[in-house]
């Protein structure tokens, strides 16, 4: 089951209203460390190493008071109270000792000191954490491992090399398979001048058959940095000036209530037209009353509102574009779903992208000036694609391939699968309209745009 959509009903499925669904960012796993174990560390009895008792007793008044401070603690930090966090983190050390069964508490305040930039208390309460999780066995210190790779973080922050490439390296001792932390540590040899260990490091990572498409690329990126002016493989340049541009269809792309700056959607319009054959267009920012979209309690829009109102601000059969996307940073749900990462309807022909699941806490390490507009522009390829009623492949690397989560989304690429370009075509030849020539000038903008972001 999809972390972000409850199962849906048959009559659900054959609503007009889809979804895309996604899974989570990697890099939100602190926030998964401290809220999953804490409480299962205070509520069952534990046998020393980490693992429940068979019978735990129910708890007395003290425990209960002790797991009611803990709950609270979580309460505080899922709403990003971080002042706070820290006082009753200390307040509850003060009255509980920080111990075997205590000390993931002691993880949210060290993620609240990084987030209001205490570097230093923050890697003196991981390192405090780390000599608990030292103590668990090896399926339990698993569950942790993100509070080492954290720990690395923290410390290339101070550009202190060694102890992040240590923290890092014990991280990756019990999760080796985690590619996004094999880059960073590559990064780190690369910081610490230590180039031709990291290119080695790099190029094995790439040879190896673990890292998905989208991390392929990241040690692609990082290898053609490392052996310029000589990278190992320039993108070939796409010839499309004597490609004919249909102007019977055309996509409109419309900023709403601030996006993600970091990306160029002027770039993803070049995307978009390079795939579909169609003219794209961004549009002027808009801003919606957030009274009108926004979910106080879920702290998320509700992407069937902002469907609303786009049909109110662009009618359609009224407006210029036949198709409309709008963009948000703002996490969105949709029905019986927690959170998508686009929504559409195909009658009205209008869809709204969410960038937050993407672009949340996207590191630079992990080339966060191109990684950013690459996520998107394959997003987008995916929600025009549903809009303008493409099935989805079989391939799992097909930018329209359904994605159960987000490791998933991370195995796609830009590049269109035959049986999408042979409903493309089908419908071009159908409602394509009269066609021009994309020229010289849309042709470079399309090779500039593919080189910079490394699309295919």
């Amino acid at each position: 089951m999809s972390p972000c959509a409850r199962s849906p009903d048959i009559g659900f499925l054959i609503r007009r209203r889809v979804w895309h669904v996604c899974g989570m960012p990697r890099s939100i796993g602190i926030r998964l460390v401290t809220s999953a174990f804490v409480l299962s560390a205070l509520i069952l009895a534990t046998d020393g190493h980490g693992q429940p008792t068979p019978e735990s007793p129910s708890p007395g008044p003290e425990r209960q008071r002790l797991i009611e401070d803990a709950q609270e603690i979580m309460r505080l930090s899922s709403r990003g109270q971080h002042d706070v966090v820290t006082k009753r983190v200390d307040d509850f050390l003060s009255r509980y000792s920080l111990s075997q069964e205590t000390f993931p508490v002691l993880l949210f305040k060290a993620e609240s000191e990084f987030r209001l930039g205490r570097i230093d208390p923050a890697i003196e309460s991981y390192q405090r954490a780390i000599s608990f999780v030292e103590q668990l066995n090896n399926v339990a210190q698993r569950r942790y491992v993100l509070v080492f790779f954290r720990l690395g973080v923290l410390y290339r922050q101070k550009a202190q090399y060694d102890p992040a490439i240590r923290a890092v390296e014990a991280g990756l001792v019990r999760e080796p398979q985690n590619v996004y932390y094999q880059i960073l540590l590559g990064e780190l040899y690369r910081e610490r001048g230590d180039t031709a260990r990291a290119l080695k490091h790099f190029r094995e990572l790439l040879d190896s058959g673990v890292p998905t498409t989208e991390e392929r690329l990241v040690l692609k990126i990082k290898i053609d940095r490392l052996t310029t002016p000589a990278p190992a493989a320039p993108p070939p340049r796409l010839d499309l000036a004597d490609q004919p541009l249909y102007s019977g269809l055309s996509f409109g792309i419309v900023p709403l209530n601030v996006s993600e700056a970091g990306i160029s959607w002027p770039d993803i319009c070049v995307l978009l037209e390079s795939k579909w054959l169609v003219p794209c267009e961004v549009l002027p920012p808009v801003t919606l009353d957030e009274r009108a979209i926004l979910d106080e309690r879920r702290k998320q829009y509700d992407a069937n509102q902002i469907l609303n109102e786009l049909e109110r601000r662009y009618p359609t059969g009224k407006r210029a574009h036949r198709f409309i996307v709008a963009v948000t940073g703002r996490d969105i749900f949709g029905a019986e779903t927690n959170f998508v990462f686009s929504w559409q309807d195909r009658q009205t022909r209008a869809g709204v992208v969410s960038t937050y699941r993407f672009v949340a806490n996207l590191e630079d390490f992990y080339e966060r000036s191109t990684l950013a507009t690459r996520r998107l522009g394959i997003q987008i390829i995916s929600t025009t694609g549903s809009l303008l009623g493409f099935t989805r492949p079989t391939k799992p690397d097909c930018p329209l391939a359904y994605p159960h989560d987000f490791r998933e989304f991370l195995m796609k690429s830009s590049k269109l699968c035959d049986s999408t370009i042979e409903q493309r075509d089908a419908l071009l030849k159908r409602s394509g309209g009269a066609a021009t020539r994309f020229g010289p000038g849309r042709a470079d903008a399309i090779n500039r745009v593919y080189r910079a972001y490394y699309f295919d």
